[in-house]
């Protein structure tokens, strides 16, 4: 089994970016789901807006599933790199 592909923050940012989804909405504002991302969704009144929210709201995403200890999904292959601190607790 090959492994993953290490990447650091911004380039897995682009990767989850690479497949985001864009739909226009009844009123004209755009939706933006990124689909590698369970439940990552924004949205902006322009697409060039709802491309800034995009990479806003993957980067929260990422943030949070971190923050969190949740399973950060390979995209294409390809893993996040991360550190994790370790904080000794003394008994």
């Amino acid at each position: 089994m090959k492994s993953a592909v290490k990447v650091n923050f911004e380039q897995y940012v682009r990767l989850a970016l690479s497949h985001a989804e864009f739909s226009r909405n009844e009123d004209g504002s755009r939706t933006a789901e990124i689909l590698v991302l369970p439940g990552c969704v924004t949205w902006g009144m322009t697409r060039s807006e709802a491309v800034e929210m995009a990479r806003d709201a993957v980067e929260a995403w990422v943030i949070t599933a971190l923050r969190f200890g949740d399973e950060i999904p390979l995209i294409d292959g390809k893993s996040l790199q991360y550190a994790v601190d370790e904080v000794e607790t003394e008994v």
